[in-house]
């Protein structure tokens, strides 16, 4: 097992970095680089497929195993357009999501669970830490904007990281600023890891607004000793104050991201057509106009090639005629009703939220991570592809489990599935 911990660990390394070597370090070996990643793709799939039997009662195995025939449908249904390769490397990132989820879960109800918690929890620590020089030394060169990415590079992934470095932030704050009790918080060490959000701020991703407010409203809405939390509220005012300030000075107006009009053309409708980057919920209707009412492609997508290529394979001949509606800003609902259809959007979303069917009594501070943790995937499904990340999956994967198995509480539980069952229904 703890080969199996160490194999994860090394791709969960590489994955954090090789955005920064290909776009900033050494972008002569791109391609070397995604080679690379190729490789690490398939490793983490053999990861998964090898806890299989053992794991066969957790419920991201079977979301995975109901994933693969589903998209084994999906081929049958579109193999007229797409070749066996184009299906499988369309498959890969979905893939790496659900191997992601198996494997943590693997390592988490192993004897081995304290290791994969320490050195999981300083991982995620320098992983923060790492991205303020990295940003701030992108913002200075290309300022705000998409460039800004950290450990992501310069070629995208300001999102992501974004969306990270606040799952990443509120899960330390709750891993070392609880109360013994798990009641509260405790404020001068929460404030402690405030500057992780920097970098949030040297991007123009807008989902660090919503993101911080929530944020903030789930750290002061303790059910007891509400006056702890006037501290914090003055913090998160001052905050907002400035992310708004630095955001309308580098970026644009915030005060126009709430009229209607701009909303609908953010969101719904571009009057330029096929030029440009298409707003997030046009290519939804799109894609439902090229569905054309065919049920089977409601229910099983147009096929897993329709969005791979174009790094280690050729783009598909599909996938070329729709390169102004596949290109941009996609967001994870559009990608996998898409490629997969309905069946594959139910059957992510089930192993996105599959965790919330611990039975496990999480105490106050765990319980408002998990709220936190629920409210960063739904927005996902309207925003992004993020849960498809190669770095993103793997830690939210393991925000999962930890929550799944009691936080604090649980992080040295050293048994197996067999005796964990009467606390969790898998």
């Amino acid at each position: 097992m703890k080969t199996k911990l160490y194999l994860f660990l090394v791709i969960q390394f590489y994955n954090s970095v090789a955005g920064a070597l290909a776009t900033m370090i050494i972008p002569s070996s791109d391609r070397v680089i995604r080679l690379v990643t190729f490789s690490a793709d398939g490793l983490m799939l053999l990861l998964a497929l090898s806890a299989f039997w053992t794991r066969r009662s957790f419920y991201g195995v079977k979301f995975m195993a109901l994933f693969l025939l589903a998209s084994t449908l999906t081929f049958i249904y579109t193999i007229e357009r797409f070749g066996f390769p184009e299906h499988l490397n369309g498959l890969r990132e979905t893939l790496f999501f659900f191997s992601s989820l198996v494997v943590v879960y693997d390592l988490y109800e192993s004897h081995i669970r304290p290791d994969l918690v320490r050195i999981f929890t300083r991982y995620l620590i320098v992983f923060a830490i790492l991205q303020t020089p990295f940003a701030v030394f992108q913002f200075l060169k290309y300022g705000a904007g998409d460039a800004v990415g950290g450990l992501y590079g310069t070629g995208g992934g300001s999102g992501y990281m974004s969306q990270l470095l606040f799952l990443i932030c509120f899960f330390l704050v709750v891993r070392f600023s609880s109360l013994e009790d798990g009641s509260n918080f405790i404020i001068s060490r929460t404030i402690l890891f405030v500057p992780i959000l920097i970098p949030c701020a040297l991007n123009e991703t807008k989902i660090s607004f919503i993101l911080l407010a929530a944020m903030l409203l789930l750290l002061v809405t303790s059910p007891r000793q509400m006056y702890r939390a006037i501290p914090l509220l003055i913090l998160g005012a001052g905050l907002m104050f400035l992310l708004n300030y630095y955001y309308s000075q580098t970026v644009e107006d915030t005060s126009n991201i709430f009229d209607e009009g701009y909303i609908e053309k953010y969101l719904l409708t571009n009057p330029t057509g096929t030029g440009g980057d298409l707003p997030r919920f046009q290519r939804i209707l799109i894609m439902f106009r090229l569905m054309g009412g065919d049920i089977g492609s409601i229910l099983l997508g147009m096929g897993y090639g329709v969005l791979g290529g174009g790094n280690i394979m050729g783009t598909s001949r599909l996938g070329r005629s729709l390169f102004y509606l596949v290109n941009g800003s996609r967001i994870l609902l559009f990608r996998t009703w898409i490629q997969g259809g309905l069946l594959a959007v139910i059957f992510v979303a089930g192993a996105m939220f599959g965790y919330l069917r611990a039975k496990v009594e999480n105490v106050f501070t765990v319980r408002q991570f998990s709220f936190f943790v629920f409210f960063s995937l739904i927005v996902i499904w309207a925003y992004d592809e993020a849960i498809f990340d190669r770095v993103f999956a793997p830690i939210t994967a393991y925000f999962m489990m930890w929550i799944r198995a009691g936080g604090m509480s649980g992080e040295e539980y050293p048994g197996g599935e067999s005796e964990r069952e009467v606390a969790v229904h898998a």
